[in-house]
């Protein structure tokens, strides 16, 4: 219990550090204007949401099978966007990326999706938009292995899949959407943001049912399947 009690803990406190970044690219966007800025923010983001569990990360010392089946969970996701390449907004990875959080734990989900997301741009492209990518695709796994922690809930697969969907828009989709708002405009104004979120909307629904789809249809089982694995192998099963 008291395990259990700290992997919250240290979780909502990463949780509110990526918070706290965002609230920082605001308040900058007032401060700093010119194509700099835009440079500077995407840095800024990324270290800040990426360095709490790097260092964590480092501080554990994670065995080898723990790196084993976080790296072959995360080539899972790549392949999963990388096979759906003609169709851009139909997305498995979110949906990969939720199933290994609620399997191995909220911090393995936000390593899966922040790397998943860098790894796969190396096929889709890189540019000021995948840190963006990796903040909100590993703030989806953060809160996912939080929502769907209870292993009842986890088991409900209308359940599991709804909240993939809400988080794949919701969260996912709103974070990414901020990097559209800084290319297309020079202003970080609450009108350019209601506009490109009103013509990217059809596109983070399309993506958001993707994500209930494969967590209805698949979701169950492979959680299952990770859940047996940390058990059996002791791995991703203590204070984070």
């Amino acid at each position: 219990m008291q395990k259990e009690s700290r992997v919250k803990s240290v979780s909502l406190l990463y949780l509110a550090v990526i918070i706290a970044e965002i609230i920082l690219a605001v308040i900058l966007s007032f401060r700093i204007q010119g194509k700099a800025y835009y440079y500077t923010m995407a840095v800024v983001i990324a270290v800040l949401s990426l360095l709490p569990f790097f260092i964590s990360f480092e501080r554990r010392m994670p065995s080898a099978r723990e790196l084993s089946s976080l790296a072959v969970m995360t080539a899972i996701a790549v392949a999963s966007r990388a096979i759906m390449y003609a169709f851009p907004a139909v997305k498995p990875m979110c949906a990969i990326v939720i199933i290994t959080a609620v399997g191995f734990g909220p911090f393995a989900g936000f390593i899966c999706g922040a790397a998943a997301a860098f790894i796969s741009n190396f096929i889709f492209g890189q540019g000021m938009w995948t840190p963006f990518q990796m903040l909100g695709l590993g703030t989806v796994g953060l809160l996912a292995g939080l929502i769907l922690k209870n292993r009842k809930l986890a088991q409900n697969r209308i359940f599991t899949a709804v909240t993939g969907a809400l988080l794949a828009f919701a969260v996912y989709g709103a974070i990414v959407d901020i990097s559209t708002v800084l290319m297309v405009s020079s202003q970080f104004s609450v009108k350019n943001i209601i506009s490109v979120y009103s013509s990217g909307a059809v596109y983070s629904l399309i993506h958001a049912l993707t994500t209930a789809a494969v967590l209805f249809v698949a979701g169950k089982t492979l959680i299952e399947k990770l859940t047996r694995m940390s058990v059996k192998y002791n791995i991703w099963n203590y204070g984070e």
